[in-house]
């Protein structure tokens, strides 16, 4: 009896050793991943002839904590930042969190998995100026909610994707237009793919997502089913456009859309898409972004079920004089467009200035127009 209790003693001690060392290697497998993202930090800073060269995205924090056992290897990170795309003289983007777990265990050993909590925000970082001052950095958007899920492979590599999911995501865009047009949204999952070597014929950065509801600001009814997938080809220096502050190219844009050169951003958004009261709604296009500018480009809006939406508003008796005569006249002109057939209509539009246009009028007033309208006249199906 006391043998085999020995024994069932001796083979406790080994699983829990065992345990322990699988434990610690995980955790030093994090910790390397995290340290050599630092050391591309340090040779940043001193590159030969003291210019700044930037190698991947350089991970900094303010504290760690190792956790975890025994089951899976833990590490935790305070006021985490990383910074991407900084050169010499250059500026770069930065995403801060308040709070990072990276987790790697047993059953998924080819993926870190973890969770951002807390407050989390993207920003240009400050860059040099031709007289040797410096241009002021910048926040471009804030979010909070509830802790976001990721998930993104275990070996550092020139391509990968990172998997998100959140319940409640709460977006505050700080440039622009769309500052005043924040936007919650419950349900969030999505996909993030980039790929460092791609040419122009591939995609440097790609991201796909999709929520059950949204809700854009000041607007209080919501958008059901959205779903998204926008792309930038590469080569990866041309997301550089994307926060450079260069006076002179913002200053001499493309003369059109299709006219990109290498020193400008490209992006394709295939489809943004969801269902407000009935009406599908889908935008895409292509745009174009120089460094320092806005996004232009040419875009279109493709509205499916819009009869019977229509039709909804014409036969309520509550709208004023006024919004029957605006939706009489809207009906029209889309009955003149489309013929009087039947299926999805598209819209072209403009994007100018950074605002998506419909016939030289923001794209956001003739929405809050037609919204008012409904509010004041229809419910919701």
């Amino acid at each position: 009896m006391r043998k085999s209790l020995g024994l069932l003693a001796c083979a406790g001690a080994s699983v829990l050793a065992l345990d322990s060392l699988l434990w610690w290697g995980g955790v030093q497998f994090l910790e390397h991943r995290l340290a050599s993202a630092s050391a591309s930090a340090s040779a940043s800073a001193s590159g030969g002839g003291g210019i700044a060269q930037s190698v991947g995205c350089p991970v900094v924090f303010q504290h760690k904590q190792r956790g975890g056992w025994p089951f899976r290897a833990q590490v935790s990170l305070e006021g985490v930042q990383i910074m991407c795309g900084a050169s010499a003289g250059q500026g770069g983007v930065s995403y801060a969190v308040s709070h990072a777990v990276l987790d790697l265990a047993p059953w998924h050993p080819l993926t870190v998995q973890g969770s951002l909590d807390g407050g989390q925000a993207l920003a240009v970082q400050a860059e040099k100026g031709p007289a040797g001052g410096q241009k002021p950095g910048y926040l471009l958007l804030k979010t909070d909610g509830a802790p976001v899920r990721i998930s993104l492979p275990s070996r550092a590599a020139e391509a990968g994707t990172l998997l998100f999911r959140t319940d409640f995501l709460h977006l505050v865009p700080q440039r622009g237009v769309a500052e005043a047009h924040p936007v919650t949204a419950r349900g969030v999952s999505g996909k993030l793919v980039w790929n460092s070597h791609a040419d122009a014929q591939a995609s440097a950065l790609a991201l796909s997502f999709a929520a059950q509801r949204a809700v854009v600001a000041p607007w209080g009814d919501s958008v059901d089913d959205v779903q998204g997938a926008v792309s930038i080809p590469g080569p990866m220096g041309r997301l550089a456009a994307l926060w450079s502050q260069d006076d002179a190219a913002a200053n001499s844009p493309p003369s059109s859309p299709s006219g990109a050169s290498p020193g400008y951003a490209e992006i394709l958004v295939q489809h943004v898409s969801g269902r407000w009261r009935g009406l599908g709604i889908s935008w895409s296009g292509r745009l174009v972004m120089a460094p320092g500018g806005t996004p232009l480009g040419e875009t279109w809006l493709t509205l499916s079920n819009w009869r019977p939406f229509l039709a909804r508003l014409q036969q309520d008796k509550t709208l004023s004089p006024a919004q029957t005569v605006l939706l009489s006249k809207l009906t029209d002109q889309l009955e003149q467009r489309t013929g009087g057939t039947e299926g999805p209509l598209s819209v072209p539009l403009q994007v100018r200035d950074g605002a998506v246009q419909l016939g030289g009028m923001p794209l956001l007033s003739v929405l809050a127009t037609l919204h008012s309208v409904s509010l004041s006249g229809a419910s919701a199906p």
